[in-house]
């Protein structure tokens, strides 16, 4: 059964819940990023449902002071992040990409500049290595 069939809008996953899908490894890692996002930047997760085709149903969002730092997205053995990089960002992120794997920055070299706000992306974390790329590109939008 997809996420969004177990978890329709009227009924918001527990943090049990979430884990569960996930998975033990991949809710380590889940966990793991939301501890970082809250030790480094003070971020805060908030669950939200989006009617999105591509990925409906229940989402965490974490934000500091109203700038998001992703979506996060459950899935079985892993989650997805969405992430957008703002333009003015270009330079240092040019700078990161060659300590990102191989698959992320050919992801951020793709990935088009939407409607001039800066890079969309969206990539699957099953993996530690992955994970701590995502938090290198952290690091760029919201400062170490």
């Amino acid at each position: 059964m997809q996420w969004h069939e177990l978890f329709p809008k009227d009924k918001p996953p527990s943090d049990d819940d979430i884990n569960r899908f996930l998975g033990d490894r991949t809710a380590r890692l889940w966990g793991d990023l939301i501890d970082a996002c809250q030790q480094r930047w003070e971020a805060k997760s908030r669950l939200t449902y989006s009617i999105c085709s591509g990925k409906p149903g229940w989402n965490l969002k974490l934000q500091k002071s109203g700038k998001t730092l992703g979506t996060l997205y459950p899935e079985r053995g892993a989650f997805s992040v969405f992430v957008v990089i703002p333009s003015g960002y270009e330079p240092k992120m040019r700078e990161l990409l060659p300590d990102l794997s191989a698959e992320l920055a050919e992801l951020y070299n793709s990935a088009g500049d939407y409607m001039k706000v800066g890079k969309w992306m969206m990539f699957r974390i099953a993996s530690r290595e992955t994970m701590l790329d995502y938090l290198k590109i952290l690091a760029i939008k919201m400062g170490p």
